[in-house]
């Protein structure tokens, strides 16, 4: 997910994910064919106009093609080539996500495919609030994107460093062909994506020059975007400014000039207008307004960009997107309502607080989940040693780096050391062991990662390894931290889920975003395969839930969080609370636990939250199990795999619970 930071809230802009599917490999040249992949080999031909490739699917263990097709959407061409088609995830999304898809008609509204994903260029996605895009990376950058680093320039910007980075950042193959193509061959032809060495560059603007290209972005959408759509895109404007910024001296771009540094980037876009072509920043050979804008539409276009050039100051005074124009006209001194300039503000800071803080814990979530994986494909020796290394790599970040690098550093390093901390404690519980002092202090380092997860894993091993009574203790704590000014997150992919008040935005507002982490968000628990002596056993079995060729069939590289145990901190929570009054004998307490956890996941299934809601059940339904009610488990059970009915856990659960009420039940 890319962020540059030139969004207003009027804006409404979309969030924009892009995924690199990392097991696969587009190679320019055969010597670039790698084992364990699967590789493809770009190449062109007369049918494939610049920025295009075809892709010819590869062997995957060995160095060779493959004769026949290993998709449903690939095709065979005349020289028996088999390529694949820009449509080969479509498939995936639509298992994943499809029923989510919110379809909308407009005028010129999205394309919506023959699977029902809304389709805006290489975009499928469920909904038109996010753009997703998968990509393939390619293994060198082509010779066309290296026009960037050789074609001549003035040399003030990019900055020779940025150009360095720019260099290392890799290129892309997204699912879009040509615009003006029979769909038989724009299905076959891959769009070639520098998005990062874009990304790179944008980080290389000055303030001013971002706020420029906010302004331009504003104008767009009130003043361009009502008659020619996205036509004229946001993409085009990126390019503009970039240009400018390049043939432009840098002592233009200052705060008192940002009017005229606005109608400089106008200049450049009418001069592509006249010239009916403009370039591609990285790429050589690519005009950008092919398929996009007819002679007619061009010469329409040249006429409105004019228009608010020459009145730039009376189109600025008059934007009424985040009430921009009252707010200038109130800063030069005319004074127009200034009272309904205030309240909108702190409005807009909510919203922008939403963006800012769902995305640093979903990022924290992801991460979590990348690493936990990691530590599955290791022994648990190796997974220790990469946990410790992993720790003195951010210790050694947070006492170096910048103030920024520091903070991001303080956020994850609690996480790792309950990582650290359970699995030795798990290899503790295993050996019939105690668990020595020194994990127990590990886990205080933990305890700060998030509002409850760390503490949860901590009370979860408390558990597991019977000290049933500071296991309380500690829950009993954890239930006094939740309140309305607590927000609870899930970023795994196809569960994700956010939940937060207005009490904790308000909060938000004046607390830094470590210190919110700590006292006010929560995150699923995630166990990797090392740490299942320390999760309760029922819930060891949400590791395994993938068992049928079925299931394997409805998952997807995006839902590899299945490999591990995962859980709703809330729910981890309850379900902890009532083993362990079970095991205390606290019937009273115990009742209480099941109440809430029952309530739990009746209001989740009620709000349509989407969370780990199967997990919810099943452990629900474990906990009628131990009370001897083995009826209500089996109608819980049947609800989770209505919720879920692949890859869910509940199956082996009413296999087992079939086994030892065969007699009692009455299906």
């Amino acid at each position: 997910m890319f962020c540059e930071g030139s969004t207003t809230v009027g804006m409404k802009s979309d969030t924009d994910m892009f995924t690199s599917r990392d097991n696969h490999l587009v190679v320019l040249e055969e010597k670039g064919w790698c084992k364990e992949k699967w590789n493809l080999l770009a190449f062109k031909d007369e049918d494939t106009p610049p920025q295009f490739y075809k892709l010819w699917r590869m062997e995957h263990d060995k160095l060779g093609y493959i004769t026949e097709p290993l998709h449903s959407t690939d095709a065979v061409d005349d020289q028996g080539r088999v390529l694949v088609s820009n449509k080969c995830f479509d498939e995936d999304m639509e298992s994943i996500v499809g029923h989510l898809v919110q379809h909308k008609s407009t005028t010129h509204g999205p394309q919506v495919n023959v699977g029902g994903l809304i389709s805006h260029g290489p975009s499928r996605s469920w909904t038109e609030q996010i753009d997703y895009v998968n990509a393939l990376p390619c293994d060198t950058l082509p010779e066309e994107c290296q026009f960037l680093f050789e074609r001549p320039r003035p040399g003030h910007w990019p900055k020779q460093k940025s150009l360095e980075y720019a260099k290392q950042c890799p290129a892309f193959f997204v699912p879009q062909g040509p615009p003006n193509v029979v769909i038989e061959d724009r299905i076959l032809q891959w769009r070639l994506s520098t998005t990062l060495i874009e990304r790179q560059l944008m980080f290389d603007l000055t303030e001013v020059q971002m706020l420029v290209y906010i302004l331009l972005k504003m104008l767009r959408v009130c003043y361009i975007k009502p008659h020619f759509d996205d036509k004229l895109s946001t993409f085009h404007f990126k390019t503009a400014i970039m240009f400018t910024i390049e043939s432009h001296l840098p002592d233009i771009w200052r705060r008192d000039n940002l009017l005229a540094c606005t109608n400089f980037c106008f200049n450049t876009l009418l001069r592509w207008i006249k010239l009916r072509f403009c370039p591609h920043f990285t790429t050589k050979g690519v005009n950008l307004f092919n398929g996009k804008l007819s002679r007619h539409e061009l010469k329409q276009l040249e006429s409105v960009i004019m228009q608010i050039r020459d009145n730039i100051v009376w189109h600025i005074c008059n934007l009424e997107m985040d009430m921009f124009g009252l707010r200038v006209m109130d800063k030069i001194g005319i004074r127009v309502l200034p009272f309904e300039i205030k309240n909108p503000k702190k409005k807009s800071n909510h919203k922008i607080l939403k963006k800012v803080i769902g995305t640093v814990s979903f990022e924290i979530s992801y991460l979590t989940e990348v690493l936990a994986l990691q530590y599955n494909r290791l022994g648990p020796d190796v997974a220790l040693e990469r946990v410790s290394l992993q720790l003195h790599h951010l210790n050694s970040m947070k006492a170096t780096e910048s103030e920024l690098v520091c903070e991001a550093a303080i956020l994850f390093i609690p996480y790792l050391y309950g990582t650290l901390a359970t699995i030795r404690a798990s290899l503790c519980i295993a050996s019939n062991q105690s668990v020595t002092q020194d994990i127990h202090q590990l886990y205080a380092l933990s305890l700060e990662c998030d509002l409850m997860s760390g503490k949860l894993k901590y009370a979860s091993m408390l558990y597991c390894s019977g000290q049933y009574v500071q296991a309380a203790q500690l829950l009993t704590h954890c239930e006094g931290l939740l309140g309305l000014d607590v927000a609870h997150f899930c970023g795994c992919f196809s569960r994700r889920y956010s939940h937060r008040s207005n009490r904790y935005l308000e909060k938000g507002l004046n607390t830094n975003a470590v210190d919110l982490n700590k006292t006010s968000s929560t995150l699923c628990v995630k166990f990797s395969r090392h740490e299942l002596p320390c999760v309760p056993e029922h819930l060891r079995y949400e590791m395994y839930r993938t068992q049928t060729l079925e299931d394997r069939k409805k998952r997807y590289s995006t839902n590899e969080w299945m490999d591990l145990v995962v859980i709703d901190c809330q729910l981890l929570l309850y379900y902890l609370q009532f083993l362990v009054y079970r095991q205390m004998g606290q019937q009273d307490r115990q009742a209480v636990a099941l109440q809430n956890l029952s309530r739990y996941f009746k209001f989740s299934r009620q709000e349509k939250k989407i969370g780990h809601i199967e997990t919810a059940a099943n452990v629900a339904a474990h906990c009628c199990e131990l009370m001897n009610r083995p009826d209500k488990a089996w109608i819980i059970y049947k609800q989770s795999l209505e919720l879920c009915p692949n890859n869910n856990a509940a199956w082996m659960h009413l296999i087992t619970l079939f086994r030892k009420h065969f007699c009692d039940l009455q299906i």
